[in-house]
């Protein structure tokens, strides 16, 4: 099964040791992130996270000016990694906008049961051909 969907935004990214899951820049990322994949889901009619080895693909679509300003690639590759799974268990607080979102909600897997299970990424930065702003797509496919 693959699973390929479209985000409007940079993707979120880890900040370190402080939880992205209450950082205020990366909570709108990350509820954008996650109602895009529940979308995604929903309309392939998978109701339940992808327990098998799983690829995942990214590809980030950047202005030409923003190419090298928008952030490190690896930073928006453990972002995407852990906001498309639940929230690891000892992280105890979520910004109150998740509260909105019960179906997206941290404590809820989501697509990934557990990002371990990600036998292989590809990730690049495009050039976006329209040159009017960021936006990535994102692409899971299970292997077995």
């Amino acid at each position: 099964m693959r699973i390929e969907f479209i985000v409007h935004d940079i993707p979120p990214k880890k900040h370190g040791e402080k939880s992205m899951w209450d950082h205020p820049t990366e909570v709108p990322r990350l509820i954008l992130l996650r109602k895009q994949a529940f979308q995604a889901m929903k309309e392939m009619g998978l109701r339940d996270c992808l327990r098998s080895l799983i690829t995942l693909e990214l590809t980030l679509y950047v202005p030409r000016s923003n190419l090298e300003s928008i952030g490190d690639l690896d930073n928006f590759i453990t972002g995407v990694c852990d906001g498309l799974q639940a929230a690891h268990s000892n992280i105890k607080k979520f910004h109150e906008a998740f509260s909105r979102y019960a179906d997206i909600h941290p404590t809820r897997t989501l697509l990934i049961e557990n990002d371990s299970r990600i036998v292989s990424i590809q990730a690049k930065k495009e050039i976006n051909p329209e040159d009017d702003g960021v936006f990535y797509k994102i692409a899971v496919q299970s292997r077995d």
